[in-house]
């Protein structure tokens, strides 16, 4: 076993102090499926989480066994419900044992209490990796900062800009922020539930240039109108995969605020949550 952290749940600050200097791997919107004869496949509901469903597979195939801890990051979507299932399946010996998991949680609210739970939460966490060995903490945040501005200008495909953060968080890496081909077209934003793959981004890099990527991980925080302007957005495309119920709530709000800054609304509707061309149609609607 090395000194590996597996992380999972969208938007988990890999950049946080109580994480500095670990050897960190986000699993999060890597894929895993069922094997054939899977145990647990049969009793997972068709509606679960995608993310959580691959989760499962992955603790049942032992794809996260290299791992010292599995760290679940509470606010991210799916997680709770990923880290409630693993525990029972492990209880029940539908799962292996494999590494220990630790729910980390942060208060979403100011104030004393809530500062006073992050503590705690953070005093627990430090606890759990106390064993593990920590190295120079790498700078995450100035190559996320490039790759970001050179995406806002419209000088990378939004597929290779995906593809690249997806690696790095993945592979524990500062992200390569480097300059890839000029995309061409109108600018475009993408919006709507999380996706694992880059076949949307493929497509979309044939419709135009992708220059603010709102699903994505590490995805710019701020106010989306004042993105949207600043950015120069002319169409929005919005998607959502087949049993969302979280991430469709934001679509008519999105909707209000694109036709008020005169910015085309693009609904693809249900997409995969690892599309291919063929789900997708040949051109925006």
């Amino acid at each position: 076993m090395s000194d590996t952290v597996a992380v999972f749940g969208h938007g988990a600050p890999l950049s946080d102090p109580v994480l500095a200097g670990l050897a960190l791997r986000d699993v999060t919107r890597l894929r895993h499926d069922g094997a054939p004869g899977s145990r647990i496949a049969p009793l997972l509901e068709p509606f679960l989480d995608p993310f959580t469903r691959s989760f499962l597979f992955g603790l049942e195939s032992r794809a996260f066994d290299s791992a010292a801890r599995i760290v679940m990051w509470r606010q991210g979507p799916g997680a709770l419900h990923a880290c409630r299932y693993a525990a029972e399946l492990r209880r029940l010996g539908l799962l292996p044992d494999g590494p220990p998991l630790h729910l980390w949680n942060r208060a979403t609210s100011p104030g004393a209490g809530a500062a006073a739970f992050d503590r705690q939460q953070d005093a627990r966490l430090a606890g759990a990796l106390a064993s593990l060995a920590r190295q120079a903490p790498l700078d995450r945040d100035g190559p996320l900062a490039a790759l970001e501005a050179r995406q806002a200008a419209g000088d990378i495909p939004g597929a290779l800009a995906f593809a690249r953060r997806l690696a790095a968080r993945a592979q524990g890496l500062p992200v390569d922020p480097g300059p890839g081909p000029l995309p061409q077209g109108p600018r475009l934003a993408l919006a709507g539930a999380p996706l694992g793959g880059t076949g949307l981004h493929d497509w979309l890099d044939r419709q135009g240039a992708l220059v603010l990527d709102l699903q994505g991980p590490d995805a710019p925080p701020g106010d989306p109108a004042a993105l949207l302007v600043a950015r120069g957005v002319e169409v929005l495309v919005w998607q959502v995969d087949p049993h969302d119920d979280l991430h469709g709530w934001r679509k008519p709000g999105l909707h209000r605020l694109c036709a008020r800054l005169g910015i085309r609304f693009a609904d693809l509707g249900f997409v995969p949550t690892w599309p291919t061309l063929s789900d997708l149609p040949k051109a925006l609607p």
